[in-house]
């Protein structure tokens, strides 16, 4: 009788340590486009017919309807690509970091991200982002989606900014 007690109380604490964490985070929703051009180009290998890069530097330009996104990301990426019998002639995942800097040249995020170059050549990518400077504290979660086999077509981008309640 006693564990149940206690199993029950703690199972309360919880549910309202939970509930009061979630109902002081706000979550901004927002849409955009990004595209960019390489700046260093990578080292590449071709085992086995793959190409496998390292750090190529991308940049570009984020054009978000958050603001606080805006900016222009300077990103290294890395790829493991294997040739597939499309249009495309290699597809696979891709992964990077960077950071993304507001219009005064101040970096205001850094960024991960994960994704795959598929079999039509569309991109598709995930990133996670902290806040530095005047967004530090923020979170951002967003996916994109490159919808053509052309490296120059932008990325559609739809995601999240988390931030605390400050109320």
């Amino acid at each position: 009788m006693k564990k149940t007690v206690v199993l029950l109380l703690v199972f309360v604490l919880l549910i309202g340590v939970i509930g009061a964490v979630s109902a002081k985070t706000i979550k901004t929703p927002f849409t955009g486009t990004g595209a960019g051009y390489p700046i260093q180009d990578p080292v590449c290998t071709f085992p086995g017919g793959n190409e496998h890069c390292r750090g190529m530097v991308l940049l570009a330009f984020n054009d978000m309807t958050d603001d606080r996104l805006d900016g222009i990301e300077t990103l290294t990426l890395n790829w493991n690509l294997h040739p597939v019998s499309t249009p495309a002639e290699f597809a696979g995942p891709w992964w990077g970091e960077g950071q993304i800097a507001n219009g005064a040249g101040e970096v205001i995020w850094d960024v991960k991200m994960t994704g795959e170059r598929d079999e039509l050549g569309w991109g598709h990518v995930r990133y996670v982002a902290h806040g530095r400077g005047e967004n530090e504290g923020l979170k951002a979660f967003y996916t994109g989606v490159r919808p053509s086999p052309d490296p120059w077509v932008p990325f559609e981008f739809s995601g999240y900014i988390l931030e605390k309640d400050g109320s």
